[in-house]
């Protein structure tokens, strides 16, 4: 807008760049900095040059959210699932509800915002919060995951690798990790999608985990090297038909 109003000011014995040029201009300039290319409409820039409101700042003028709620409720949902309490679309309603009734009382419709309306929420805010389908932890090992545990591990981890026992620093095939992983048999993945903050492989949700386990566990080493996994789950007898179907060679 600045530039086409710079030529517009020129004086008219000067070569004046219309609008379709200057969007042109500003198109092959993004791409030459950017590697991306965009088409700016000069409908759209005609519009705001006598005044008019860009799409975005409109949309902004009709949100229930001010702007500074949305960042509350952005950040409480990527804190929330980062605790093991990821939430679900209806819980982001009640939440975003809450605000607005707070706010503006009998203003706000009783039934609260609208149908899809969260959907629309985190598709608008993607760059930081994304839909899982969340993967079962139990609650002792979300209490166990912090910041200082961590930090106090890989400290004593780094010092083991470089003095080992004898002071001198441990061979990378003598370095292995085992880990295992339980499947709760009578409990299945629930269906609701929950959200949480983008980037993340996946989103776990806590649950009481006092249903029987499968467990597998597999082990690596650092120097790429692997081990076949082991299965362990309740049975009376051995059968011999646990081995059929058994790509991984597991135990």
């Amino acid at each position: 807008m600045a530039f086409y109003q710079e030529e517009r000011d020129r004086p008219e014995t000067e070569k004046r760049r219309g609008l379709r040029l200057v969007c042109q201009e500003f198109e092959k300039e993004h791409l030459k900095e950017t590697g991306e290319a965009i088409k700016l409409s000069h409908a759209t820039l005609a519009r705001l040059v006598k005044g008019g409101v860009a799409l975005a700042r409109f949309n902004e003028s009709k949100s229930w959210l001010l702007k500074e709620e949305v960042e509350q409720v952005i950040e409480c949902a990527r804190a929330v699932a980062d605790r093991g309490f990821p939430s679900s679309h209806r819980r982001l309603k009640e939440h975003v509800d809450e605000i607005c009734r707070a706010r503006l009382g009998s203003n706000f419709p009783k039934q609260g915002v609208a149908r899809g309306w969260t959907q629309r929420f985190v598709t608008k805010h993607s760059d930081r919060l994304t839909m899982y389908k969340p993967r079962p932890l139990d609650k002792s090992r979300a209490r166990g995951v912090n910041p200082t545990a961590n930090a106090a591990w890989f400290t004593l981890l780094a010092e083991t690798l470089e003095k080992g026992d004898d002071g001198k620093p441990i061979a990378q095939e003598c370095c292995w990790a085992a880990d295992e992983s339980g499947f709760q048999s009578g409990l299945g993945e629930t269906q609701e999608k929950v959200i949480g903050g983008k980037g993340k492989k996946s989103q776990y949700q806590q649950h009481e985990g006092d249903r029987e386990n499968i467990t597998a566990i597999v082990t690596i080493g650092a120097d790429g090297s692997s081990l076949p996994p082991a299965v362990i789950f309740k049975g009376q007898a051995y059968q011999s038909s646990w081995k059929q179907d058994n790509p991984a060679n597991a135990s």
